[in-house]
């Protein structure tokens, strides 16, 4: 064994790429990974080399103004590198530094992995705290931190502080109640990427429940240090076992709000490494899958004096009037789609989503038996003793969303075994400016029941050639939820 491990690693500093290796000494992915893991005591796609900078800063960069966020190209300005598997683009902590903290503000990273959020904070004259449990991480994040800015980005007299420290993202002790202005992580996903071999302290590597069990740990915590009105973002995705969802980024987002914490936006961070033609593509129509191609950036606030968000209560929430509205055409019938959407990203513009959505629906889930219900009064369509193989319910208003529960039991008595139930919505957002995230609320309380079980987790993204942008301070919702359910309750 270690005589392979001694040839794989050659390999990677050879150059070789992993499907290269793969072939050649007939190994999968996973144990190409655990052995750089267990070789360089860190978890990276290649040998770190010293990188040679070429810019300082992104080119024609902007803040982005709606809740769906697209990068194409990860970033590669300052020393930024996609080699510390699982990292995240630097284009996100710039957004949210930019966004939600001033220059001289005390920043912290939980799990800082190679350094990417300490250097955008560098870049944007912020200080900076950045923790890993990895002390091989911190050292290449100590690295990646060593470089010069010239005079003009400092022409404030600003000299960031940038500290890096081994430590456990539960247990932030040694900062002060209150004393930080801004959270910024990207924390590791359960049992998907291993970053050390440290099972005991590594939270890669715990099981789903134990992972959201821990997780509420570090939540107290971030909540505990960061001020008043300070805000925590946190990158997170989902899983696929056994051909089903996990929806571990819900379920993330409802620890932290259990903690206290509000949230203030849910952006939609697509995902440009799915290959979605060929084998991917035949293979998601053979198998009827998609192919996970998003992430869920959760903008936390810490209000004082606030009760906890309970997102299963939706007694006197004032919701205030959506920021566009978009035409929903019941003129599905006659539209012609050229493939079949595979990820779970579908992107379509305003006038033309909510057709597009229904006809995919009806083409991949045994579309020839199925019945759209709009509203909760159109229940009535339902006839005693007819079944459909798919059912989709139109829950894009409050009303629709509070009422959910009452006619649950209605439309599943008219879905086959094995059929699917298919249930569209949006976030709304308060009047106090911050988010009521409805696919969440479906998805808690839907969760228990052992009749139905959620196949997918759709993310539609609206494009829009001009957006309205009516305040500065929050971001306009351009995505909906589509949740699809298959039936397994008997007959």
């Amino acid at each position: 064994m270690n005589e392979l491990e001694e040839e794989i690693l050659k390999a990677k500093k050879d150059g070789l790429s992993d499907e290269e290796i793969g072939k050649k000494y007939n190994v999968n992915f996973r144990f190409i990974e655990k052995v750089m893991t267990k070789r360089l005591g860190i978890n990276v796609s290649s040998p770190i080399k010293k990188k040679s900078i070429k810019s300082l800063y992104p080119q024609k960069f902007s803040l982005e103004t709606t809740t769906v966020w697209s990068f194409k190209s990860r970033g590669s300005w300052a020393t930024h590198n996609g080699k510390y598997r699982g990292n995240w683009s630097p284009y996100i902590p710039r957004n949210v530094i930019l966004r939600y903290s001033n220059k001289g503000d005390l920043v912290l990273d939980c799990f800082c992995g190679a350094g990417t959020t300490g250097v955008e904070c560098k870049l944007t004259n912020r200080n900076f705290i950045g923790i890993d449990i990895n002390p091989n991480a911190i050292k290449l994040a100590r690295e990646n931190i060593d470089f010069e800015i010239s005079g003009d980005l400092l022409s404030e007299n600003i000299t960031p502080e940038i500290n890096f420290r081994v430590g456990d993202a539960r247990d932030l002790s040694f900062i002060e109640d209150s004393s930080i202005d801004l959270i910024c992580s990207h924390p590791p996903y359960a049992d998907i990427i291993h970053y050390t071999d440290n099972h005991e302290k590594d939270l890669s590597f715990c099981d789903v429940d134990e992972f959201l069990k821990e997780m509420s740990k570090v939540a107290k915590e971030n909540y505990r240090v960061l001020k008043d009105n300070g805000y925590c973002a946190i990158l997170i995705g989902d899983m696929r076992k056994k051909k089903y969802v996990v929806p571990l980024g819900f379920w993330l987002i409802d620890v932290f709000l259990k903690n206290g914490f509000y949230l203030k936006e849910l952006v939609i961070k697509r995902q440009h490494n799915c290959r979605t033609t060929g084998f991917w593509y035949k293979n998601s129509i053979k198998y009827n899958f998609l192919l996970l191609a998003h992430e869920y950036l959760a903008i936390f606030k810490k209000i004082p004096d606030r009760d906890i968000m309970n997102i299963n209560n939706l007694q006197n929430i004032n919701i205030k009037t959506q920021l566009f509205n978009e035409s929903i055409s019941d003129n599905y019938e006659t539209l012609e789609i050229d493939k079949l959407e595979s990820t779970t990203v579908w992107i379509f513009n305003s006038d033309e989503w909510y057709g597009k959505t229904i006809k995919n629906l009806i083409k991949r889930y045994r579309g020839n038996d199925y019945i759209l219900i709009d509203e909760v009064e159109e229940l009535s369509k339902l006839k005693e003793g007819k079944y459909y193989s798919l059912i989709v319910f139109n829950c894009l208003t409050y009303n629709s969303i509070t009422k959910l529960n009452d006619s649950l039991e209605v439309v599943l008595n008219h879905i086959n075994t094995g059929g699917f139930f298919a249930i569209i919505c949006n976030d709304f957002r308060l009047e106090d400016g911050t988010i009521y995230p409805s696919g969440i609320a479906v998805e808690s309380n839907l969760r228990s029941r052992d009749d139905m079980k959620i196949k997918e987790i759709v993310l539609i993204s609206i494009e829009k050639d001009n957006f309205e942008i009516n305040s500065k301070e929050n971001l306009i919702i351009s995505h909906k939820y589509l949740m699809i359910y298959e039936v397994s309750r008997g007959d």
